[in-house]
């Protein structure tokens, strides 16, 4: 005898939201479909989603929940283009299908028993729900903006939203089986409030009072679980950024204007804890881990060891940000090059390398695992010369005037340096292929950088050099496009544009990132690499690619200008 699964088809229009039955009309008919496999007892739940117009509705959430416990989600689904989703190898149970789209509302399907070999097709027709709208304030009534508002007491994600500026908030679509609603600020503490049962398209104005909240306790552990002193940082780059420095036995104190940020402990002998999430009334612990090492030699271009010599980290990329500067440059001395730098946080590092007489070197990216050790080696050229003489706007010699490279590295300083003789004449050795800048500097006089310089490997640069008397007006004279670099998350951004200096004629803006200069990525360059290629002499162009904090990316073409500040 041959069983023939049955179809239950089902037309289902509801005003109500997820998981309030629907009436499902006594005439649906049953259509039967081709036998299943005598081995596949599994059972199939398929149907479409419509608007109230009837339209078919793309990219609506369908949820299968069980009808006894609906706080349970089964299986979740999206229907496609022509409103169609489907759950397939259902087992015997009692569930309900409900599905949601924004702005179309919602809808549940009636209780839906499933059987062995049967298949369920329903059509369900989403209908507009109540808002949740209203102010959030502190103690004293003063608007919150940035509340993050959500609801609970429904199993699937409902879209969350956030005060404005006048504390004011709505969400739409609320299902009616939310119990209550969410705020959250940062220094603040949590506040729920209860959603009464109401109908299905009703509005509710709340108004949420949210009290202040203590400050944030905690403590730092090292990796073998042992109390340790060390920096912790909360809220990094944000406005709420915070640092403390836990004690002896490890404990330290935030401000309660961190709550809702991300920690974390830094300590110069291990890698840096997980990033925590802080939550008021809760003791935060952060747990430093061990790091990796790299294993490194510094030679010279006969790879010979460059006996005494300094190194930096110039650029690092891993799973938290790190500051620029957050671990110090060290000095190293051994005969063959030699050095170690251990307990580092797993990521991507570029080494900077400088010494006596030798270019400024910067490593290829070294990848550093938890627990094991990288090889690094970095190659010293000589470098090449730059020579010439400085003299005053009269044509006179100036005699004891510095003369340096600067901003060579964005963690070390060039060793490289020299004072003008009695003919006002220097030489600097250890030139870095460049671009560089010529850094000179002498009392009374403005400080003035000369950039856009290369010079070949034991090659010759000359360059003569008037400086200008100071005369209570500005301080510094260089070629560039009127901007301040700054390392941030995601990269290279502009700190500051002046203005009437060419970046701010070229609509730059604060904020900016630098994505490329001239063509090339800045993915992998420090703030010393990419400020290198914005200077330059006076009249030369370069072209930089931008993108705005939206997300734009705004191509310019600037002409740098001689800036006095």
């Amino acid at each position: 005898m041959l069983v023939v699964p049955a179809v239950a088809v089902f037309l289902v229009r509801s005003s109500a939201p997820a998981l309030r039955p629907a009436a499902v009309p006594s005439s649906a008919p049953a259509t039967a479909l081709a036998p299943a496999s005598p081995d596949d007892r599994a059972s199939e739940i398929r149907g479409r989603i419509l608007d109230g117009a009837g339209n078919p509705v793309d990219g609506a959430a369908v949820h299968l929940v069980s009808a006894h416990a609906p706080e349970t989600v089964i299986r979740d689904a999206n229907t496609d283009r022509v409103g169609r989703f489907s759950f397939a190898q259902v087992g015997p149970a009692a569930v309900r299908v409900v599905a949601d789209h924004d702005p179309e509302g919602t809808v549940s399907s009636a209780e839906l028993r499933v059987i062995d070999r049967l298949s369920i097709e329903i059509t369900l027709v989403l209908s507009p729900l109540g808002s949740v709208l209203g102010t959030v304030s502190d103690a004293d009534g003063r608007p919150v903006s940035g509340a993050a508002l959500s609801v609970e007491g429904v199993p699937w994600t409902v879209r969350a939203t956030t005060s404005d500026d006048a504390g004011a908030f709505r969400l739409p679509s609320v299902p009616i089986e939310a119990t209550s609603l969410v705020a959250v600020a940062t220094g603040y503490r949590t506040a729920r409030v209860p959603l009464a049962r109401r109908d299905d398209q009703a509005d509710v104005v709340v108004r949420v009072r949210l009290a202040a909240a203590p400050p944030v306790d905690g403590e730092v552990r090292d990796a073998d679980d042992r109390p340790v002193r060390a920096v912790v940082v909360a809220c990094e780059g944000q406005p709420a950024e915070a640092r403390a420095v836990s004690a002896e036995d490890g404990t330290f104190q935030l401000p309660p204007s961190t709550i809702g940020c991300g920690a974390v402990a830094r300590h110069e002998a291990y890698a840096p804890s997980d990033l925590a999430t802080i939550a008021g009334g809760r003791r935060i612990v952060l747990r430093l881990k061990a790091g990796g090492s790299i294993d490194g030699v510094v030679v010279d271009e006969r790879a010979r060891g460059v006996p005494s010599f300094t190194v930096g980290i110039e650029s690092f990329s891993g799973a938290q940000p790190r500051s620029p500067g957050s671990a110090a440059p060290r000095s190293f001395e051994d005969p063959r090059g030699a050095f170690r730098w251990d307990k580092l946080e797993p990521g991507s590092y570029v080494l900077t390398a400088t010494a006596s007489g030798k270019a400024p070197t910067r490593s290829d990216p070294i990848d550093v695992i938890a627990g094991a050790v990288a090889s690094a080696r970095i190659v010293l050229p000589e470098g090449g010369s730059v020579t010439g003489r400085i003299y005053d706007e009269r044509q006179a010699p100036l005699e004891g005037a510095d003369v340096q490279f600067d901003s060579v590295s964005s963690v070390i300083q060039s060793p490289a340096g020299a004072k003008t003789d009695q003919a006002g004449r220097y030489r600097v050795d250890g030139a870095p292929r460049g671009p560089l800048t010529l850094r000179v500097q002498k009392e009374g006089f403005r400080t003035r950088l000369l950039s856009g310089l290369r010079v070949e490997p034991h090659g010759m640069l000359t360059k003569d050099v008037m400086l200008t008397a100071l005369d209570g007006g500005p301080g510094l004279e260089l070629g560039g496009i009127g901007a301040n670099l700054i390392s941030a998350p995601g990269g290279i951004s502009l700190a500051a544009v002046y203005g009437g200096d060419p970046a701010d004629r070229a609509g730059l803006r604060a904020g900016d990132r630098i994505v490329r200069v001239d063509g090339e990525e800045t993915e992998r360059m420090s703030v010393a690499d990419a400020l290198q290629r914005l200077r330059g002499e006076p009249g030369t162009a370069v072209s930089i690619s931008a993108q705005r904090p939206t997300g734009e990316i705004v191509d310019v073409s600037i002409t740098r200008a001689a800036i006095v500040h």
